[in-house]
């Protein structure tokens, strides 16, 4: 059996890997575009500010422990095209030749790219973004110049929230630039204004409600023109979100989204016989709605991987979905949310109420308490918990994994209220901040 499989990052490395321990016969080829794969994505806002020092830290393992396993690696080969009644792709080598490859199944873990803002002055060598390895290394070199005093981050969504801790630990000037009118737009104000203030507080100066214009080189130095504002900085970055490279599959008949991701099912298999998708170029199956959703994180990647591998390999194991569990640190605080907010419920036709508590992180006699602030999302007709999202310097991080857990069970308030959760003065209060959340919450059922 011929396996090839496009992207050697997460989704790509963890099927590779999975599929030779279950097939050691298989022939496994993986094409790389760039010159890195199998690394922690996630951890690059850290390497920029030393937390990490060196990027190979970052590299699960290299091409060449791949090699040792019997998993063929080609970087710098990029696929440019599927053919799906010869089953073949199509790839770009390194000396920019083009050869064909027959496949028996096909993986595309292509993942995605940097969105760019088309503005005048965009081609300016001081604006970077951050999105492969690649990006981080080029990225910390231009912050260690000496020059590098001002930089201007624009997206405060997680990657530019992050990007900007980052900066501040390394004493740049911050500058944050949003359209929308809040940081973490993905995030509800309550849970938002939390984080501006921390940001204020560290010194970022935040330019929220403001659209980026154009970019005007003066020198070294470039002019942020937005709507609102001119901004002088000696470094840009862009983090306004990502593309799903799916560019290839252009009349193969793959079915994707209306943003480029792939559309798969529970098998991870596109509409195309012997096709699959995973990682941050596809979609996944949502517990809580009626279509797919595009969340491109590497945790699902890495499941999704492992799927598909059982399924080339003959064993019909699913992806059970997600509920879209996040979080993210930022300075102090910790972010998180899982399920569904106000808008995203009335978006799927479903019934949402809210409740909004602030409660202690630990037992308030306990050296060290925080106070961590908490909105549930819950059914008022059934009474079925829909999401939640937290925000606080303590106990945020770990404890937005049991409201997961708890909706991936599509469990109900007074379930919740009375879950068996642990307690000890130096981690919790006698309630739980969550299951306070909960007791709080008026509809029928629960008040049976």
């Amino acid at each position: 059996m011929r396996i090839v499989i496009v992207g050697g990052v997460a989704a790509g490395m963890s099927a590779a890997s999975k599929l030779k321990r279950l097939r050691p016969d298989a022939t496994i080829d993986v094409y790389e575009k760039g010159p890195d794969v199998s690394y922690g994505a996630c951890g690059m806002p850290y390497y920029l500010s030393d937390v990490i020092k060196d990027a190979d830290a970052l590299v699960a393992r290299s091409a060449a422990e791949f090699q040792k396993r019997g998993i063929n690696v080609h970087t710098y080969h990029e696929v440019v095209g599927v053919d799906t009644e010869q089953k073949k792709v199509q790839i770009r080598t390194p000396d920019n030749n083009l050869r064909d490859e027959t496949y028996d199944a096909l993986l595309v873990a292509s993942g995605a790219s940097a969105i760019r803002l088309d503005v005048p002055g965009s081609e300016s060598k001081n604006i970077h973004v951050l999105n492969t390895l690649e990006d981080a290394k080029r990225l910390k070199k231009a912050l260690h110049e000496e020059s590098s005093k001002k930089v201007a981050v624009v997206g405060a969504g997680y990657i530019g929230v992050e990007v900007a801790e980052a900066l501040v630990e390394m004493g740049k000037e911050v500058f944050l630039i949003e359209r929308e009118h809040r940081v973490l737009p993905g995030f509800d104000a309550e849970i938002g204004e939390t984080v501006e203030e921390a940001l204020k507080e560290a010194g970022v100066k935040l330019h929220l409600g403001e659209t980026l214009k154009a970019y005007k080189q003066s020198g070294d130095t470039l002019n942020v023109v937005t709507d609102a504002s001119n901004i002088d900085a000696d470094v840009v970055v862009e983090a306004i979100g990502v593309s799903p490279n799916t560019s290839f599959l252009d009349n193969t008949g793959v079915k994707r989204h209306k943003n480029g991701a792939i559309q798969v099912n529970d098998r991870m298999e596109s509409n195309v016989s012997s096709i699959y998708a995973a990682g941050d170029c596809a979609s996944v199956p949502h517990r809580l709605k009626a279509e797919n959703a595009y969340i491109p994180l590497g945790t699902h990647a890495n499941k999704c991987g492992r799927v598909v591998a059982h399924q080339i390999a003959g064993d019909d194991k699913r992806f059970n979905g997600v509920v879209g569990s996040t979080v993210l640190k930022a300075l102090s605080l910790e972010v998180a949310k899982t399920g569904l907010d106000e808008t995203e419920a009335k978006r799927e036709g479903i019934p949402v109420q809210s409740v909004t508590i602030t409660a202690p992180s630990h037992a308030g006699y306990y050296p060290g308490m925080k106070k961590i602030k908490v909105k549930v999302f819950f059914n008022p007709e059934n009474c079925r918990l829909l999401g939640a999202q937290m925000v606080g310097e303590k106990g945020v991080a770990h404890r937005i994994n049991v409201m997961a857990a708890a909706l991936h069970a599509k469990m109900d308030v007074t379930e919740f209220s009375n879950m068996d959760l642990a307690y000890t003065p130096p981690f919790s209060p006698v309630w739980d901040p969550l299951q306070i959340a909960c007791n709080q919450i008026k509809c029928e059922k629960n008040n049976q």
